[in-house]
């Protein structure tokens, strides 16, 4: 299995950071995705799983979730583990570092707004683009996917040219409607951060579900906020 580099947006719940807990994620399978050759200046080079996680929370299962969940990477610079820790919380919490302005919030627009009709058509070439503009959303302010931080590679990829190519439209795609002219969108979106005893896992986002936005009391899911951070 090759290696997962991700930050998880997916189906999750909100949680204000002032009301943070801890719990346990179990990884079960990949849900729709795809492969992706990646390369920029974080250092992060090579071909990767991008696209759906899917996992099952460790008993007891946290107040207003379901069992299973699925979410997308955030985190480029760490890999996953098998159990992994998390403290669950939402991306306006300021201890959720971006190398991109509002990067979390960014993410969580395009989480939002594209990952429950590709959970839905489980395309693996929509996942794998919508996975890649979250990592660029997090990464450049510039969105451009041939510059900076991260870059989406189409030549001497893992699969074919064709789906390469066929990801970097899709994810241009997105990137297009979440800038606009002088500005961009944002939303809000479960944050899962990795607390993992070891140092290790990765951390996801996931959309909110409605029993969870009732459960915390979450009324304003499309915050804007302006800070600059560095992963």
């Amino acid at each position: 299995m090759q290696r997962i580099w991700f930050v998880l947006l997916g189906v999750t719940v909100f949680c204000l950071p002032g009301r943070a807990s801890a719990s346990e994620l179990q990884f079960d399978n990949m849900g729709a995705h795809n492969i992706v050759t990646i390369a920029g200046d974080s250092g992060v080079v090579g071909s990767y799983y991008a696209g759906e996680i899917n996992w099952i929370w460790s008993d007891p299962v946290p107040g207003g979730f379901e069992k299973n969940l699925y979410t997308y990477c955030v985190d480029i610079l760490h890999e996953l583990e098998d159990p992994q820790q998390v403290r669950i919380s939402d991306t306006n919490d300021p201890q959720m570092t971006t190398h991109a302005d509002d990067g979390g919030s960014k993410a969580a627009w395009l989480l939002n707004t594209y990952a429950p009709q590709i959970h839905d058509s489980g395309d693996g070439i929509q996942a794998a683009a919508l996975q890649t503009a979250i990592w660029e959303a997090i990464s450049d302010n510039d969105h451009n996917l041939d510059t900076g931080y991260f870059q989406l590679l189409t030549t001497n990829t893992y699969t074919s040219p064709e789906i390469a190519q066929a990801i970097y439209n899709q994810a241009n795609s997105y990137l297009a409607a979440l800038f606009y002219d002088g500005g961009y969108h944002t939303s809000t979106a479960t944050w899962l951060d990795a607390t993992t005893a070891t140092g290790g896992g990765q951390d996801q986002i996931m959309t909110p579900e409605p029993s969870s936005l009732t459960l915390l009391g979450i009324a304003a899911v499309f915050a804007r906020r302006r800070k600059k951070s560095l992963f």
